[in-house]
């Protein structure tokens, strides 16, 4: 299923529910019934406290009286049951505590149930989506929206309020049953008042200006720098401006049409009493009969009115769940969560690209690469040097699998890297970027992302490692420090050591370090480098930099250009040929340093 392909049946809202879900919609559904019913069948219970209240003598009065109770009595306890026994199967205490009848209990329960459900395999999908998925298929703003905004608006509409519309149809239905049974032409008569609801919804406009109220959120300190926050709000309200326009819209026709609805009532309640006066002076009809088929369907005329805000509800929940099951139901070209593909032990961790094709899928019209072939041997350093836009950072994304060439091969010593489990590819690799990612978390915790079940002696063991320990100790708070959102609290140094920690900590076997040093000023660069080049020994390392001391050590050089390498070779290799572009980059970062 595509996104935007179709509207998700009202049946199809309910395809996450299990065994005990069933019991408890089964449960709620029959108190909703019974309770509804219930609401129509008080009419006639009034209707004989009328006629009891205009017989004659008052003796008789109390006597007819008395028996109405009686069975006002035996309806509250019918209602009782109907409403709260169910309940009570399921859990005293909640319905002690929050005293709500069981059709509510029931569908708030299973509602929150399959909303979990759902929520959880929406987060699942969204993980194991490759990662051109989040280049031209979702935002931010989207993915916070559904995973918010449109799951409650799925919940509400099978949990609640699905109980709610059961007992006010039930309501409906009861009250026009009783009506025909004590007035069959009165009621005809109050049938022509029914009005026509139309719904209008406007929540797909909102994503857009969600996304820029979320990039503007992330990227706070940008926008602040750049004193940019009246141009964020300009561009929020234009994004807006099309739902406000739709929403007005929706407003003037709503309140046509409620005035017409409040028009529609009471002319069609002047009709009625002039028809039931006529009835009863012509003897076809007796007031409390009169007064039973009126109270009923205005009772069966307001459980129409109610459930017509639920079936609204209902259509905005389908549209929300087409996108987010949309979702859940796509199939990744690169799924990380199948257990599927081979395993190699042990990883020498040989790299061969041959004959790479590549375009991204959000630019097509861009070549990458049109025939790249690069060797690495196990344990060597390889570092891709080039201008921006040559390929370099592709190099590492084909290599972890977050796309895969158009055509060509990738190997891990000789083994066809589509052909490996993708979790355990990934294990076997530590990825250290420009700009690290940490959580806002504990500095504990952001170095264990990189590891399942981690001792605190691990911990420590990396950070060691990684040249982090003495300034993590340091703080206050240890290794329980919390590094805030993006790791704010600590320096540019301090948080690519954390990501190093982090990186070796799994012991992978092929490290790869895209432009780690390049955001560090020379201090924190030298503490980084030398770090860096610890963690190398014994690894296969491929290094994307423009750093003159990141590179020259490495044992082979490529030079990449245009998605092609022009050069290759030792740095004093490369250096001895007189014109090469290797030579020209270096006397070019010599001459500006």
């Amino acid at each position: 299923m595509e996104e935007g392909k179709g509207e998700v049946g009202l049946h199809r809202l309910f395809r996450f529910a299990d065994g005990a879900d069933a019991a408890l919609m089964a449960a709620g559904a029959a108190g909703a019934v019974a309770s509804g019913v219930a609401q129509p069948l008080m009419p006639l219970v009034f209707g004989e406290v009328v006629d009891a209240f205009g017989s004659g003598s008052r003796h008789d009065v109390l006597h007819r009286v008395s028996g109405v109770c009686l069975k006002f009595f035996y309806l509250a306890v019918g209602s009782w049951f109907a409403c709260f026994l169910p309940t009570a199967k399921i859990s005293t205490k909640v319905l002690m505590l929050f005293n709500v009848s069981s059709e509510v209990a029931c569908w708030m329960i299973t509602g929150e149930r399959q909303a979990a459900c759902i929520r959880g395999l929406y987060l699942e999908a969204v993980l194991r989506q490759d990662i051109a998925f989040f280049d031209k298929e979702i935002t931010t703003g989207q993915l916070v929206q559904r995973m918010s905004g449109d799951t409650i608006l799925i919940q509400d509409a099978i949990g609640e309020k699905v109980g709610k519309f059961l007992q006010l149809t039930a309501t409906f239905v009861g009250g026009f049953v009783v009506a025909f049974s004590k007035g069959w032409l009165l009621a005809a008569v109050m049938l022509s008042g029914i009005p026509t609801v139309a719904f209008l919804e406007e929540k797909m406009m909102y994503e857009e200006a969600s996304q820029v109220a979320a990039d503007a959120v992330v990227s706070i300190r940008t926008v602040a720098s750049f004193c940019a926050q009246e141009r964020v709000v300009t561009v929020y309200n234009n994004k807006c401006q099309a739902s406000r326009t739709q929403g007005i819209r929706t407003g003037i026709i709503g309140g046509l049409g409620f005035g017409f609805s409040n028009m529609m009532v009471y002319t069609s309640s002047a009709l009625c009493y002039f028809v039931a006066a006529q009835f009863v002076n012509h003897g076809k009809s007796t007031f409390p009969s009169v007064f039973k088929a009126f109270l009923s369907l205005i009772l069966a005329m307001i459980g129409l009115s109610e459930a017509s805000t639920i079936a609204s509800d209902t259509k905005k929940a389908k549209e929300a769940a087409t996108s987010i099951f949309s979702i859940i139901d796509k199939k990744s070209k690169i799924d990380s969560s199948t257990g599927e593909g081979l395993t190699l032990d042990p990883v020498n961790g040989d790299i061969e690209f041959n004959h790479i094709s590549f375009k991204y899928p959000c630019r097509l019209d861009i070549q990458i690469f049109s025939d790249f072939t690069l060797n690495i041997p196990s344990g060597k350093n390889a570092a891709l040097v080039g201008p921006s836009g040559s390929g370099k950072s592709t190099v590492i994304a084909l290599l972890e699998r977050f796309c895969d060439p158009d055509s060509g091969t990738i190997s891990l010593d000789g083994v066809n890297i589509k052909n490996l489990k993708i979790s355990w590819l990934r294990n076997k690799m530590g990825l250290v970027s420009q700009e690290p990612v940490l959580f806002n978390d504990t500095i504990s915790a952001n170095i264990a992302y990189g590891k399942n079940e981690v001792s605190e002696e691990e911990i420590i063991k990396a950070s060691r490692a990684a040249n982090a320990h003495e300034f993590i100790s340091s703080m206050p708070q240890g290794y329980n420090t919390v590094v805030g959102e993006r790791g704010t609290q600590l320096s540019g140094g301090q948080k690519q050591r954390v990501a190093i920690a982090r990186a070796i900590l799994k012991d992978p076997r092929i490290l790869l370090l895209d432009e780690a040093t390049s955001a560090l000023d020379a201090e924190s660069e030298r503490v980084v480098q030398d770090t860096l080049n610890q963690a190398m020994v014994g690894r296969t390392t491929i290094t994307v930099a423009h750093r003159l001391s990141t590179i020259q050590g490495a044992d082979m050089i490529a030079v990449l250009n245009n998605g092609m390498i022009v050069e290759k070779g030792t740095h004093e290799a490369l250096m001895g040929m007189e014109g090469g572009v290797y030579a020209s980059f270096v006397e070019l970062r010599s001459g500006t340093a």
